[in-house]
């Protein structure tokens, strides 16, 4: 009779495990598939911490190389734990020719893509906005040639 308790209990207890939260690994995937049908070519997984007023907010940045004639698409995947809302947005030099926040409008898009023009560094940067700490991956995919 014990051993018949003993494995109710183990068995009920296996179907009521809190959620687990996702591994890195995880989330990446997911990002990936919300990029949509294109071929992933790097991830950026990024952990920021916030700041106080007055203080300048942490940045992720990274240079990425891109080469003419294709079409790229970037994807930003915010973490459902983080604080704040991740921006990925991408320079040509000091010219911004991508981002997924417009601070315009407030319009926010989880993707952007970007066709090439020339073969070039470009620097992709992910933040939070207002300041705020958060954690995110951001999906670099190739769209197409073009």
């Amino acid at each position: 009779m014990k051993k018949v308790l003993y494995l109710v209990f183990l068995s009920g207890a296996c179907f009521f495990r809190p959620a687990e939260a996702q591994t890195e690994a995880q989330r990446i995937e997911l990002c990936v598939k919300i990029a949509g049908n294109v071929e992933f070519l790097y991830d950026y997984p990024t952990q920021l911490s916030g700041v106080r007023t007055g203080e300048k907010a942490p940045v992720f940045r990274k240079a990425i190389a891109l080469r003419k004639g294709n079409r790229y698409r970037f994807t930003i995947c915010t973490d459902e734990e983080s604080t704040g809302e991740g921006v990925l947005q991408v320079y040509d030099e000091n010219k911004l020719i991508g981002s997924s926040f417009d601070a315009e409008t407030g319009a926010e898009y989880q993707s952007f893509d970007f066709d090439c023009q020339k073969t070039s560094i470009y620097i992709m940067f992910i933040s939070f906005k207002e300041g705020k700490g958060g954690s995110a991956v951001g999906i670099l995919s190739h769209v197409k040639t073009l």
